[in-house]
């Protein structure tokens, strides 16, 4: 709990720089009650709609009544475990996963993933850290709202990546699903036309600090959606890597839904 000792202070210096983004609805699922507030008082005041639950019970009521674009959940709950709220979330639900816990275990780490979470992170982190993990999450759903429609021509040997439903399809019609950061990844690989793409280039746009951990991250989850690729569709990922290069999509894609994405 250290990381949130002198919350009143946080909250003054972090809120101005929230007031003017747009209004997105977050549910905060904490059983907590301290944390539950003091996590829903810095959201409200950082320009964010929240919704505080603390039982999964209050969680899939509030569900009835409104939609999030983002969703912490911790996973001790009283009531419910909080991968499984995670994976109801991603099968249902398009919004992003954000995992806020005490457990900080690597096997916790890849539990949470491996149930949809787009971050984790423990309960010691500083709350602009975590105000800062919630914004890519937020400007991915405005993308995804903001598709107008526009015929986009597919072509018949190139691969698929479909913003809206969250989903691969290879030249033969085999899809896969993909989290928000695999979603992400591969847009920006995509649209990057054959272009090699460093690797602080795609952290720095998945909202995170440009550090060596956060880029060996980015391999570790390009090496993973490489393994559900092969998994679920049964070819490999059209994406190649070379040491001080980074990445790039060597085949034909085209991204559906990202008429105005930037």
């Amino acid at each position: 709990m250290n990381g949130f000792e002198g919350l009143a202070q946080s909250v003054f210096d972090g809120a101005t720089s929230g007031r003017d983004a747009m209004k997105h609805c977050v549910f905060v699922v904490e059983d907590n009650t301290d944390l539950n507030k003091d996590l829903c008082e810095y959201l409200d005041m950082c320009g964010f709609d929240v919704v505080g639950c603390e039982t999964g019970a209050a969680f899939y009521r509030a569900l009835k009544t409104g939609k999030p674009d983002a969703v912490i959940l911790d996973i001790m709950l009283p009531d419910a475990d909080g991968y499984e709220l995670a994976q109801h979330v991603r099968k249902n639900i398009d919004c992003g996963i954000m995992m806020l816990t005490s457990l900080s275990g690597m096997d916790n780490h890849l539990t949470g993933y491996k149930s949809g979470a787009d971050v984790y992170l423990t309960k010691d982190s500083p709350l602009s850290v975590i105000e800062a993990a919630l914004k890519p999450l937020m400007r991915r759903t405005t993308r995804s709202d903001m598709d107008t429609g526009q015929e986009q021509v597919v072509p018949d040997d190139g691969w698929v990546l479909d913003l809206l439903n969250w989903t691969l399809r290879n030249p033969n019609g085999n899809e896969a699903s993909l989290t928000a950061t695999e979603r992400t990844i591969i847009r920006l690989l995509i649209e990057a036309n054959g272009a090699w793409l460093t690797r602080p280039e795609i952290v720095m746009e998945l909202g995170k600090a440009d550090t060596a951990e956060n880029c060996r991250n980015l391999d570790t989850a390009i090496r993973r959606v490489r393994q559900k690729i092969l998994k679920e569709i049964g070819e490999e990922l059209p994406v190649r890597t070379a040491y001080g290069r980074g990445y790039a999509f060597t085949s034909t894609g085209v991204v559906l839904g990202a008429a105005d994405a930037s």
